[in-house]
């Protein structure tokens, strides 16, 4: 089978893709298309970011991309393969980080590690008495940060979630800027412990989950660990691997002994339900607050409606849905071309 083949096959899957899913979700059904043709979706930690490696089922390389996290990174790497739909293509561009903002990222922290600099940012802004607020703009989604007197500090760009989106906020701050990497100056950053030792991330997805493995050389540091995004589990192999404190994997297994979804599993990833959830939310015109409470927590404010996520406050929207009153949420339409009924 040659790549244009392979690309063919893959295509033909993701074409029914919805652009409702967002830049999160497409990225997810995608990986899972490459997965089935066989395919191999690789990330390395690099300086300024993630390089991702996309390769066919013959081992060609047919795509590279890179942006300041694991999951833009292979979003921007199916783009340039040609695998994600053709009618999508330029929005999901949009959704990627340019130069400018990989660079400015890097310098928080770098090595593709955007949670930890987001949740400083949030507590931040917790701190002046503000709010940050997220939503749903074209295929990505923008975070807006607010003092105490309801004034606009920073907003980011349209970007490919939720924390990435607040993580471009940041940069958008100076006194913001300077606090993050303030607070970061001395930390350990795993990313960087990853590039030093030349490891490889590996991904594969199907029914919606992901699985991640690391190797370093041929020697297997965790093999296909599950996890319910590209980001998480990641982050699961690395605890798998050694790489992270043990006080994150137990808060981390915390989470994962809450979080109801592994037993109503719906065979989409949890980035396409989050953003369907958050298109919704935005369409109402609904106000979705992000703060960092152990987890990402995201809130309708004054309606005592909570969602705690992994590392991203899409999953925390997919927990707000399962956990909560979803009429209550997402005030459902009257019903349209419904069969006949005496009911008006």
């Amino acid at each position: 089978m040659s790549s244009e083949d392979f690309r063919k096959r893959v295509r033909k899957q993701t074409e029914k893709l919805r652009e409702i899913e967002g830049a999160c979700g497409i990225c997810h059904g995608t990986l899972e298309a490459i997965t089935e043709e066989n395919g191999v979706v690789c990330a390395y930690e690099k300086p300024n970011g993630i390089l991702a490696v996309i390769k066919d089922n013959e081992g060609n390389v047919i795509g590279e991309g890179f942006d300041i996290v694991w999951s833009p990174a292979i979003l921007e790497a199916e783009i340039n393969a040609k695998l994600v739909p053709e009618r999508l293509e330029d929005k999901l561009r949009q959704a990627l980080s340019d130069e400018d903002e990989i660079k400015a990222i890097a310098e928080l922290y770098g090595y593709g590690r955007v949670v930890t600099p987001s949740v400083i940012a949030l507590q931040f802004v917790n701190e002046l008495g503000g709010r940050t607020l997220i939503r749903r703009e074209g295929i990505g989604v923008v975070a807006r940060l607010y003092d105490k007197e309801d004034r606009l500090i920073a907003q980011s760009s349209v970007s490919y979630c939720p924390t990435c989106a607040i993580v471009k906020a940041i940069i958008k701050n100076d006194q913001l800027t300077e606090f993050v990497k303030e607070k970061l100056k001395n930390a350990r950053n795993t990313g960087k412990l990853k590039f030093e030792e030349g490891v490889e991330n590996r991904y594969e997805a199907k029914g919606g989950a992901v699985r991640a493995s690391i190797l370093k050389g041929e020697k297997v540091l965790a093999d296909r660990v599950l996890g319910c995004c590209i980001a998480y589990s990641t982050t699961k192999a690395e605890i798998t691997a050694g790489l992270v404190s043990q006080e994150s994997a137990r808060r981390f297994k915390a989470y994962c002994n809450l979080c109801p979804m592994k037993h109503c599993w719906m065979e989409k990833s949890m980035g396409a339900m989050g953003n369907i959830v958050l298109h919704r939310l935005s369409e109402l015109g609904t106000e979705i607050e992000v703060t960092s409470e152990g987890f990402i927590v995201a809130k309708i404010p004054g309606e005592g409606i909570v969602g705690r996520g992994t590392l991203c406050s899409l999953s925390a929207l997919t927990n707000m849905l399962i956990t909560s009153n979803g009429s209550k949420i997402l005030k459902p339409s009257p019903a349209k071309r419904f069969p006949s009924s005496d009911e008006d």
